[in-house]
């Protein structure tokens, strides 16, 4: 049994030529989109989301820089501890979650919830709401790792 390879016809070149011009300006175009959903703009979007698709409104920025360095510290130990500092983070069937492994009870009564499913919202958006929440129960949400 032999095979008889010939060189592609030059319409089979184009065709491929075209199709994989095709896939490297798609490309382009999503890593422009994910480089710009990263970079945050001006921040004028109250639903603006982050590279991991997570959103953070704009006054979770806001409230973000008016956290102490000590309890931007705690919030980031706390979070590594708790979920390898992952916003999407789901255990236990679902009972915990985000990155400070909110239970959803934990996350809809804590001072400073925008509300809904802790893991639609950013890491910052999380840790504004573990620092308030830690300010008013103190550690006790987080008895291994606060």
């Amino acid at each position: 049994m032999s095979f008889n390879i010939t060189e592609p016809s030059s319409r089979l070149r184009t065709t491929l030529g075209v199709l994989t011009l095709a896939i490297l300006i798609a490309t382009m175009l999503v890593a422009a989109g994910s480089a710009s959903a990263r970079g945050g703009g001006v921040g004028t979007d109250p639903g603006a989301r982050n590279g991991d698709g997570n959103a953070t409104p704009t006054k979770y920025h806001r409230l973000w820089d008016k956290v102490t360095r000590k309890d931007k510290r705690w919030a980031n130990r706390v979070a590594h501890c708790e979920s390898g500092k992952d916003p999407n983070a789901v255990a236990l069937k679902g009972r915990y979650r985000g990155a400070f492994m909110f239970t959803r009870d934990a996350w809809k009564t804590s001072p400073k919830s925008p509300g809904g499913d802790p893991i639609d919202y950013s890491y910052r958006t999380q840790a504004v709401v573990a620092v308030h929440l830690k300010k008013r129960d103190g550690t006790r949400p987080w008895p291994v790792c606060g």
